[in-house]
């Protein structure tokens, strides 16, 4: 299928492949209205939208048979611009859209037609992908985002359409796009923005491939440092962990064969006497960070710390010097992301409420220049910054120190200042975190909500799971993707053998992250032995062969050389029961399967893969050419060698 795209008399533009068109009445808007142009001007592959404002001009370039490239531009133009719609409620043809989210957390994932209905609007952040009728997917990116927010929104409705006047009438879904960049009233004139990308590919899962691999390699993404592997001290002792618990967790890893090749060991919140006051010691480590470094480094891991970034708490010492270092809203308040003034107090401070570094004062910068580049000099070389969000603040709705710039760009700039600070040799994790301004300087990106001890409630997987197939094309394209802590402890917890089991390989065979906050040295060694087994080994990310569905399951597949693994996940709270076409899994019917578990060999039933599988739980299988399967208990990435 060729992709192609025309100026229309019009001035508007149409995308299409063959004789159907996939997008069509593709013309500018400015802050939810269609551009109003006193006069267009056409030449063979540029068009100009004249305005009392000033011009918006589009170029066509770098056509291919599978995709080409839009430019959209602004000339001499006076009038105030939050969003500049590249396009503004477009016509689409499409069977389901795709959404990526702006952050942690966010909504993310595949919709089918149906769900699309349900909805009403979805917005998706730095691209979208649509599915075609027949299968093939238009992926829509920005080549790099380096200056403005991209943003993509999907409408769909059910229209009453009237026919020949008899009274009987049908009932048509109308779908529309609209996608823009946030340029928040920064009073730009002259602007080229980022070529506008057009891909169309056999399947959703490719388009969003390759669109992640093209903006990872013009953001410098970062894919160099080896996959974590590591230990927090979060999610069982929370803010409680201090010098003594550091002492015997030290001393009781020391006895472990699961812990040898933990790479780093990580800090959380609670050390430090208020948010805002990073190298001021608290009671929990009064002798202060170095110390703890240095026993940590002692141990044979390299020390990793928390920091909230952008966070300053109202009774710290910071803000009670320098009230000016934080944003303000245009009546001189502070901005309040956070208002702490009931029950519970966070990490047991006694801050009433947190407000947001102001990054474009210059001092406020010098100020945790200083902060990092003090933690790394005194050992530290892993650095997860957290509540990261909190500083993508729209410039046209904060009072800056500095003013003129886009959040995205104070924002890069603040990142630019932390990664100097801490060193290309410094594995870097954000949290709660916009994915695109992060591609280029972190090493790994927290995708989903917290995760906990139970499956049902606040801290349950579901936000997880979705975010972690949501977010697969990221994973070793922008970054490693970090799908939180994997549970591991046999008491105080709530979640049954079978779910333990499903979430540790979950992230072992999504090549997220792999990390533990559980007292290894407490908890049962078949739970040790699980640690050991999800290790990773190198790089590695699978495919999801059903990516472009709505299914109650989860499928990834690896593949490499003459061997391959297939995980399904059962996320449900009913048993499922499916036969998968083995081809439609990547193999053909003369691989071998075993099942993992078992060490049984699995027979295909008409060339399909049938499956029973319990709520909450999972099968894996090891697939190769040769007709003996030995599999390894010891490492799960061996039975790929």
């Amino acid at each position: 299928m060729a992709l192609n795209c025309r100026i229309e008399k019009d001035g508007s533009l149409t995308v299409s492949s063959g004789t159907a068109y996939l997008i069509r009445n593709m013309y500018p808007g400015i802050d939810g209205h269609s551009l109003h142009a006193i006069r267009i001007i056409k030449e063979e592959n540029k068009v100009v939208w004249e305005t009392v404002h000033g011009k918006v001009a589009c170029s066509l370039h770098e056509e291919e048979e599978e995709s080409f490239e839009l430019e959209f531009s602004l000339d001499n133009y006076t009038g105030p611009i939050h969003t500049l719609h590249f396009f503004y409620q477009a016509d689409i043809r499409a069977e389901g859209f795709y959404q990526a989210a702006e952050g942690m957390g966010g909504d993310t994932g595949y919709y089918g037609k149906n769900s699309m209905l349900e909805r009403g609007t979805i917005v998706s952040y730095g691209l979208c992908s649509l599915k075609l009728p027949g299968g093939h997917a238009l992926t829509i990116y920005p080549v790099s985002q380096k200056h403005y927010e991209t943003v993509c929104e999907v409408n769909a409705r059910e229209n009453v359409k009237y026919t020949d006047g008899s009274g009987k009438h049908s009932t048509e879904t109308e779908l529309s796009l609209s996608v823009g960049a946030r340029m928040e009233n920064t009073g730009r004139e002259q602007v080229i923005f980022e070529r506008l990308r057009f891909l169309l590919t056999p399947s959703m899962e490719e388009g969003l491939e390759k669109a992640a691999e093209e903006i990872g390699r013009n953001m410098s993404a970062r894919l160099f440092m080896p996959p974590a592997y590591h230990w927090c001290s979060w999610y069982y002792c929370y803010q409680n962990f201090d010098r003594i618990q550091l002492k015997e967790y030290l001393e009781g890893f020391s006895q472990l064969e699961c812990s040898k090749e933990i790479r780093y060991f990580h800090l959380d919140v609670g050390y430090c006497t208020s948010i805002g006051d990073w190298l001021e010691p608290g009671e929990r480590f009064p002798e202060g960070l170095e110390e703890a470094f240095q026993e940590i480094n002692k141990a044979g891991y390299i020390p990793g710390i928390w920091v909230g970034a952008f966070m300053v708490g109202n009774r710290s010492r910071l803000y009670g010097e320098h009230p000016d270092w934080v944003l303000h809203d245009w009546e001189g308040n502070p901005i309040r992301p956070w208002i702490t003034d009931n029950e519970p107090k966070p990490w047991g401070y006694q801050d009433e409420e947190y407000y947001c570094l102001d990054t474009s004062h210059p001092e406020a910068m010098a100020y945790m220049k200083h902060v990092f580049t003090t933690l790394r000099k005194w050992g530290a070389g892993m650095f997860k910054t957290d509540f990261m969000l909190w500083g993508l603040q729209d410039s046209s709705r904060v009072k800056r120190y500095n003013p003129g710039k886009t959040s995205i760009e104070y924002y890069r700039e603040y990142l630019q200042m932390i990664r100097e600070a801490i060193g290309e040799d410094s594995y870097w994790l954000g949290c709660i975190a916009p994915f695109l301004p992060f591609v280029g300087y972190a090493d790994g990106m927290r995708i989903g909500g917290d995760v906990g001890s139970s499956w049902d409630g606040e801290f349950g997987p579901q936000n997880m799971m979705r975010c972690l197939t949501g977010n697969n094309y990221t994973n070793h394209r922008y970054y490693q993707t970090d799908p939180d802590a994997v549970m591991l402890r046999d008491f105080q917890i709530r979640l049954t053998e079978r779910e333990t089991e499903s979430l540790a390989l979950l992230a072992a065979v999504s090549g997220s992250c792999i990390y533990t906050s559980d007292p290894l040295h407490k908890i049962a060694p078949a739970r040790q032995k699980l640690f050991d087994f999800i290790r990773p080994d190198k790089r590695r990310k699978p495919s999801l062969p059903f990516l472009s569905e709505e299914r109650p399951e989860i499928v990834m597949v690896h593949k490499e050389n003459n061997k391959g693994l297939i995980y399904i996940l059962n996320k449900s709270e009913a048993d499922f029961y499916y036969a998968y076409d083995i081809e439609k899994l990547g193999f053909t019917p003369d691989w071998h399967i075993c099942r993992l578990k078992t060490g049984g060999k699995e027979e295909l039933w008409k060339n399909n893969l049938v499956v029973s599988i319990p709520p909450h739980g999972c099968l894996l299988f090891i697939l190769s050419r040769e007709k003996q399967i030995i599999p390894d208990y010891e490492s799960l990435w061996n039975n790929l060698k």
